[in-house]
């Protein structure tokens, strides 16, 4: 009689549009025993179930737990073999982005190191302890605690602008277009992105979680760092006309001073979240590039990764994922 096959238990810290994504993959899986931790991790699991692409008969757990209280994370992860740490905040004061991105990565690093398992934990491109932005700031001070911490125990995945059904970006941009009379860019609309696919993400994720019993994939992800970007580069303004492009819109593409943006994120920032928000350190990010840099010397890039570890019988396996693949599954589709 065949054994059944063995069960690896893989935490998701983290119940955020991403999350959903990389629980389906690793769902594929069936060496796989996915557990949803958070906060809120029941809203996920609602939504994962809910799924009619969700491969059924997974098994699925959920346990509450929060990265700001380390004694809740160490009976969470008891029994995990990988700890994917989604970690991470969006718009937030300088203290939040502390207390979540730095000591909050730092928490679920060193719980994941006391019950022995690795960690993939997501940081940003951009990510610098010397940033004046502390997103990018808490963001790379969490990384450097992680690895600290776990040394070739962690892989850490830098990504770019990340898109697909679901994200906070494009489809945030197509409802401004629906209630402005223009869309705004700043300082020309010239800074560089390089926007990469959700499912890209996840997969990669799949393939890090196979260090454990694959000696060629541990040998790639030990201690790697991946900057994760797509197959092309836009600027910011041409984001802009995609959005245009795909969700049918005409709308005048106006380019406003970065200190004007700044004076609107001194109000927007201090009123609740809502379509318009924006702050101060966000118009700060878009002076900066957002793409891919060269990989680590003798390690693999994010592409090369997926190439080499692809399961084969897979869609387009090893292809990265353009925008113009994606964006038309989801924006302009509610006309419809």
């Amino acid at each position: 009689m065949t054994s059944p096959p063995a069960t690896r238990k893989i935490v998701l810290c983290g119940a955020g549009f991403l999350a959903s994504y990389i629980a389906r993959a690793l769902a594929c899986n069936p060496l796989n025993r996915v557990q949803l931790t958070g906060r809120n991790p029941l809203l996920l699991e609602e939504k994962l179930l809910g799924d009619r692409d969700f491969p059924s008969g997974v098994l699925i757990h959920t346990v509450q737990a929060d990265i700001t209280k380390p004694s809740t994370l160490l009976p969470a992860f008891e029994g995990a073999d990988i700890v994917v740490s989604l970690v991470g905040l969006l718009n937030a004061t300088p203290e939040q982005f502390e207390r979540v991105q730095h000591q909050g990565t730092r928490n679920v690093a060193l719980a994941a190191r006391d019950v022995g398992a690795k960690v993939v934990q997501f940081s940003a491109i951009g990510a610098d302890v010397r940033s004046p932005v502390p997103y990018w700031r808490t963001k790379a001070l969490g990384e450097a605690a992680v690895k600290g911490i776990l040394g070739d125990g962690a892989t850490s995945i830098r990504p770019s602008l990340v898109f697909g059904p679901g994200d906070g970006f494009f489809a945030r941009f197509a409802k401004l277009a629906g209630v402005l009379p223009f869309l705004p860019v700043f300082g020309g609309g010239t800074t560089r992105f390089q926007p990469v696919f959700a499912g890209d993400i996840a997969q990669a994720v799949e393939i890090c979680t196979r260090r454990d019993i694959d000696k060629e994939v541990e040998k790639a992800v030990a201690g790697t760092t991946f900057d994760a970007g797509g197959p092309d580069i836009f600027t910011y303004k041409e984001l802009m006309q995609l959005v245009l492009e795909y969700d049918h819109k005409s709308r005048p593409i106006i380019s406003l001073p970065y200190e004007l943006g700044k004076l609107q994120g001194a109000v927007l920032e201090r009123l609740p979240e809502n379509l318009f928000t924006i702050t101060r350190h966000q118009v700060e990010q878009l002076k900066y590039d957002n793409v891919v840099h060269s990989p680590q010397e003798g390690k693999m890039s994010f592409e090369e990764l997926i190439k080499r570890f692809s399961i084969e019988g897979d869609k387009d396996v090893g292809n990265l994922t353009s925008v113009h693949a994606v964006l038309p599954t989801y924006l302009g589709k509610r006309k419809h």
